[in-house]
């Protein structure tokens, strides 16, 4: 070797040189601060690497950034922390109930019909109608399910928990008679069930009567009932007349009027009443209804020890009683005279009369 030029510690130097080469790109990519990196915390999140084009900002950059750039994660991908929840027992939430209203309802065609459903403590629920041995709802809430303009749903909130759900039918025709369900839609079945019956329309009579005592004593009652009724509806109103004037309490204040409807047979009854009657009382009354029907009746109060019509007769009823004695000798005493024997009977039999009677 030294005569080639080459000292033994030149060929040593070559030999260590050979042996490093292969190592150089290994160590070139180590890190030359390891202690650094291992003294800072670990980020439990998950590792990204995205390209730095998906970043405007930073696309300027890019000859400087090596191996792409990790951005902080998105703020909806961060740990929520858990909701407070207060210590203690939850609060008592009660269950729905019906209250207690009317079960059986009849009203006449052609009339408004209601059936009343009113629950307490229904919360979130909904309240759904139903014709018992249908196939569908009528209504949930307030909302109505078929095609049926007749029908609505009248709800209404109240105090502690109440509210109504009242399905109405705005005009009941026959075909509506029938079992209604309300009902709570909740796991547990709950229902409240309603009847409806529908009364057929009568025909159209209108019909009007009173009725009442003709004869009264003077300070008695004076009592009369007017009744009518239009068949298929109740009138709307009737007014009271005597001797052609209307009765009012402006006019005739002793006199009271009372009014009341009777949905049973359609009609409108009005009473007239006269607490003590007087002579003044007397005269023809006149019940008149709003569809122009009439009736009428003529009443008598009697006084006492004066002339009046004879009870239930129309007649004159003339009170007569016995003559003072000798009162009307005079008109008998030509007679008397042109006949002795008459005048001589009749002297006789007035004597022995006296004579009994004294």
């Amino acid at each position: 070797m030294a005569e080639h030029g080459v000292s033994p510690h030149g060929m040593h130097a070559l030999w260590l040189l050979c042996l490093l080469l292969p190592l150089t790109p290994a160590l070139a990519d180590t890190d030359p601060s390891p202690d650094y990196k291992s003294s800072l915390p670990r980020d439990p999140r998950p590792q990204m690497k995205l390209p730095v084009d998906d970043f405007p900002l930073l696309a300027g950059n890019k000859a400087r950034v090596k191996g792409g750039f990790r951005p902080p994660l998105p703020l909806e991908t961060t740990t929520r922390l858990p909701e407070f929840v207060p210590d203690g027992p939850r609060p008592y939430i009660p269950d729905p109930s019906f209250m207690p209203g009317d079960v059986d309802i009849a009203v006449h065609q052609g009339d408004v019909a209601v059936l009343p459903c009113t629950v307490q403590n229904l919360g979130t629920k909904e309240v759904s109608w139903q014709k018992v041995g249908g196939d569908h709802f009528l209504s949930i809430g307030t909302h109505v399910w078929v095609q049926d303009q007749n029908l609505k749903v009248a709800h209404q909130n109240w105090p502690a928990g109440v509210s109504d759900w009242n399905l109405v039918f705005r005009e009941a025709r026959v075909e509506d008679s029938g079992m209604y369900e309300c009902q709570i839609i909740a796991t547990e079945k709950m229902s409240w069930r309603v009847k409806l019956s529908v009364i057929e329309k009568p025909p159209h009579n209108p019909v009007i009567s009173i009725e009442g005592q003709e004869f009264v004593e003077s300070g008695q009652t004076v009592y009369l009932r007017c009744n009518t009724t239009e068949g298929d509806r109740i009138p709307d109103d009737v007014d009271w007349f005597k001797n052609g004037d209307k009765i009012d309490q402006s006019t005739y204040p002793n006199v009271v009027i009372t009014k009341y409807r009777m949905e049973e047979t359609m009609s409108l009854v009005s009473e007239l009443l006269i607490m003590s009657g007087h002579n003044r009382d007397s005269g023809t009354y006149i019940c008149r209804s709003s569809s122009e029907l009439i009736a009428s009746v003529e009443v008598n109060v009697l006084v006492a020890n004066s002339p009046n019509v004879k009870r239930g007769t129309g007649t004159s009823n003339t009170q007569t009683g016995s003559s003072p004695r000798g009162e009307n000798s005079a008109m008998y005493l030509p007679l008397f005279l042109s006949n002795p024997f008459i005048f001589s009977v009749a002297l006789m039999t007035h004597l022995i009369i006296r004579h009994l009677i004294t």
